[in-house]
């Protein structure tokens, strides 16, 4: 039995309580101080309020001031905390994290360095560790098609944990995996982590093709289709000049994740509303009345200005991304959504060059 310490206890953090219950392992699930009400939820016995569903009784749960306590003697921490608040909370894990810990990570997205490069989060858990840690806690990233509440329902999943450290990535492995949540190994760190974070701004992009049924009356599955394959295409492009590898992009991290996540979620929901009409700030400030937090918004915004960095670098050309530029300027720029796509078709007369 492992003792085990989730960092997070919104929708991800807490379903992994499934797996790693059903495996017979210690639990301990610590909240942030956003998640107060969702441990005091769950010390009462109630569902979870994000996935409605009551978890296993057996797990101990921590408020944000029972941090020391959470992680005592845990061999394994999973930091379930959304990309622009994972440095500053994992700065507080790292006072108790002793050699040999080995530090898994379901956080998607990019984050700046303190040199002001953009990066992969894997480089922003390595940083805030000390000096006499780095290299001595292993760090895991996980990608692939991962709805939380379908882990939560037991619904036959597959994904991918990658590290530097394949022993550390297999252990993690060994813990969490049951007949239903199955788990591949790789050592493709940069594969895993661009694919992960990119789907999520890609997804936006095929919500636009569902919302604009709303705005004209008719399905776009053409648009969708096309757009998915523009996707797949540019996020090879990118993890190949970040120096990642093509699987990971049409395995589970890439076309995987991009499918599940473009079907239903945050990210499409938000792309659905601006193909519908709204203004991408409009549609932003809805969900986030509703609280609801999108991952994808910043993330076409990192992508976008990692892509210029990579230009800089002669590794590749902001040509070869079209959507990836086309999405850059529905959000941030406010071109219109429908006349962006449709001009974005228009354009494309060849097969993308990865």
């Amino acid at each position: 039995m492992a003792k085990v310490t989730i960092i997070g206890a919104g929708a991800m953090g807490s379903a992994l309580i499934v797996p790693l219950a059903d495996n017979g392992h210690e639990v301990r699930l610590w909240g942030t101080e956003l998640d107060g009400e969702i441990i005091d939820s769950l010390r009462k016995g109630l569902p979870h309020p994000k996935h409605k569903h009551r978890l296993p009784s057996e797990i101990a749960t921590y408020q944000v001031t029972e941090l020391e306590e959470a992680m005592l003697d845990t061999e394994l921490v999973i930091m379930a905390i959304t990309s622009d608040a994972l440095e500053n909370v994992f700065d507080k894990v790292v006072p108790f994290l002793k050699e040999g810990v080995i530090v898994g990570s379901v956080s998607k997205g990019f984050n700046y360095d303190q040199n002001g490069r953009i990066v992969i989060l894997p480089e922003i858990l390595e940083n805030t560790l000390p000096e006499t840690l780095r290299n001595k806690v292993p760090i895991v990233v996980v990608g692939g098609p991962c709805k939380a509440i379908e882990v939560v329902w037991k619904s036959p999943t597959a994904v991918t944990y990658s590290s530097n450290n394949v022993e550390a990535a297999k252990y993690m492995q060994s813990i969490l995996m049951t007949d239903v949540y199955r788990v591949e190994v790789t050592d493709d760190v940069i594969g895993t982590e661009v694919c992960a974070a990119m789907k999520n701004a890609y997804s936006v992009g095929l919500g636009m093709a569902e919302g604009f049924k709303a705005k004209n009356g008719f399905l776009h599955n053409n648009t969708k289709a096309a757009l998915f394959t523009f996707a797949v295409a540019e996020m090879g492009i990118l993890t190949k000049a970040m120096g990642g590898s093509l699987e990971a992009v049409i395995g589970l991290p890439g076309v995987g994740d991009l499918e599940v996540t473009g079907e239903a979620g945050r990210n499409r929901t938000l792309g659905e509303l601006i193909g519908g009409g709204l203004t991408a700030s409009k549609a932003v400030e809805k969900m986030r009345e509703e609280g609801i937090t999108v991952e994808g918004y910043p993330a076409i915004k990192f992508g976008y200005y990692l892509a210029k960095q990579l230009e800089s670098e002669e590794k590749l050309s902001l040509d070869q991304l079209p959507l990836l530029r086309g999405l850059y300027s529905i959000l941030y720029e406010n071109a219109p959504a429908y006349g962006k796509i449709k001009e974005l078709l228009q354009n494309c007369t060849g097969y993308y060059k990865i």
